[in-house]
């Protein structure tokens, strides 16, 4: 692709390179860009040194991810700071063995191994071709491929809308390949294995099992198109409530056509094992002379547990080390919110006053777990990036969100009341 501007190239060489360099530290250059055939040990790493002042109401927890504990302290500095070590071991050209760690703040459930990111082998018998075996980065979105690796994006996080609730890492494999038509370069990978993902009030993360997925990309003169399709199953850890689930049941048998039908329709949203869940993308992302934009959508169908639609865009214009950005993000459930059942006068006539009123407690309770895991939350972002060094970034950024009735399923120990907040941040992004 040639460019009579030479402006222009420049600009849109350098901001470019943002995405490539991210590509290359997560060891995904193609297979002719890789070591030469006498291989050797590669060493990188990347950071980020944030920190947020958030505007909630009292007692919310802002998180950047699910797996996060919130802060509902004003000032915080570890919501989005980071550090990343990786090592690259390459036997020639063909094989290599990629370890990234990341350390930064984990949920309750959280091992010593999650701080483990990616753990694979990857193996190119040709140019095209790329068979990959372990813990790698889960390909179905836009920054599948850097979204830990601040220096890559151009906001200070991902849009919280959507990437907040998507796992990270697949342990399995994939196989992806690679090739030209002309100036278009084309990407299918087809991937298999398990992941987790949960909420840090719990202690113990779900697992996302018998993942099946695919994903096509199309590049053109740096505007790439791209989509991913999954399918997979969720089983939800319930030892916990366990006592909880066997009360439902028990109701839920009761010659009290009323009470049964809601405590099973209860049981049904509180979770159950094996939900079969479908998830798709589409994303748009273009780099066109000093104009950088994107658009990502994201549907996920895990009814009768979850039924999310997000979506969100950013665009910004690079002005020399400077890039000043808007973005929008949204989330709508699809699932409505559960109102809680009025047991009491149905059942004290069967069960007596006591009985009744704990059968009470416990639908009030699993409401309020099934109405805080809902998202109804959209946010405004406005921004600036200033590229003070060839590897280094500062980010400032403001956010406006508006949180709707039982949608603050983002945050933590929140009330569910509508609601709004804002978010201002100052970070670091650097890679070395």
């Amino acid at each position: 692709m040639a460019f009579t501007d030479s402006r222009c190239f420049r600009s849109w060489s350098r901001h470019s390179l943002v995405g490539l360099a991210a590509a290359a530290l997560a060891g995904l250059a193609p297979a002719e860009e890789a070591a030469g055939p006498e291989g050797g040990l590669r060493f990188s790493g990347f950071g980020s040194l944030g920190v947020t002042h958030t505007s909630a109401p009292a007692g919310w927890g802002f998180r950047r991810e699910l797996t996060q504990p919130g802060r509902d302290e004003t000032w915080s500095a570890d919501v989005d700071s980071r550090l990343g070590l990786q090592l690259n071991y390459s036997l020639g050209s063909r094989f290599e063995l990629v370890a990234q760690v990341i350390g930064k703040r984990r949920a309750l459930y959280a091992r010593d191994g999650d701080a483990l990111e990616w753990a694979y082998a990857a193996w190119r018998p040709d140019a095209h071709w790329t068979l990959r075996l372990g813990r790698v980065n889960l390909d179905t979105f836009l920054m599948a491929d850097y979204r830990n690796v601040g220096y890559g994006f151009t906001a200070a996080r991902p849009p919280v809308e959507l990437y907040g609730m998507l796992p990270t890492a697949l342990d399995g494999a994939d196989v992806g390949r690679s090739w030209l038509d002309g100036d278009t370069q084309w990407r299918v990978k087809l991937m298999a294995g398990t992941a987790s993902i949960g909420d840090p009030q719990t202690t113990v993360p779900s697992r996302v099992r018998r993942l099946f997925g695919a994903m096509l990309s199309r590049d053109e003169g740096g505007l790439l198109l791209r989509g991913s399709a999954a399918r997979t199953r969720i089983d939800i850890d319930l030892s916990g409530a366990q006592p909880i689930v066997e009360g439902l049941n028990q109701l839920a048998v009761l010659p009290i056509p009323a009470v049964a039908n809601q405590a099973r329709q209860l049981s049904a949203r509180l979770g159950t094992a094996g939900i079969w869940t479908t998830f798709l993308e589409l994303g748009v992302r273009q780099e066109l002379a000093d104009w950088q934009w994107s658009v990502e959508a994201v549907h996920i169908d895990a009814a009768p547990l979850i039924k999310q639609s997000s979506v969100y865009a950013t665009v910004g214009r690079h002005l020399g080390d400077w890039t000043p950005f808007i973005g929008y993000g949204r989330t709508r459930d699809g699932m409505p919110v559960q109102p809680e059942p009025a047991w009491l006068p149905l059942l004290s006539p069967l069960l007596g006053p006591s009985a009744a009123a704990q059968a009470q407690s416990v639908a009030a309770a699993v409401v309020a777990n099934v109405n805080g895991t809902r998202v109804q939350q959209a946010g405004w972002s406005v921004g600036l990036r200033w590229d003070f060094h060839p590897q280094a970034a500062l980010k400032l950024q403001w956010d406006r969100m508006h949180i709707g009735q039982a949608g603050s399923g983002l945050w933590t120990r929140a009330s569910g009341q509508p609601s709004a907040a804002r978010v201002a941040t100052a970070v670091v992004d650097f890679m070395f």
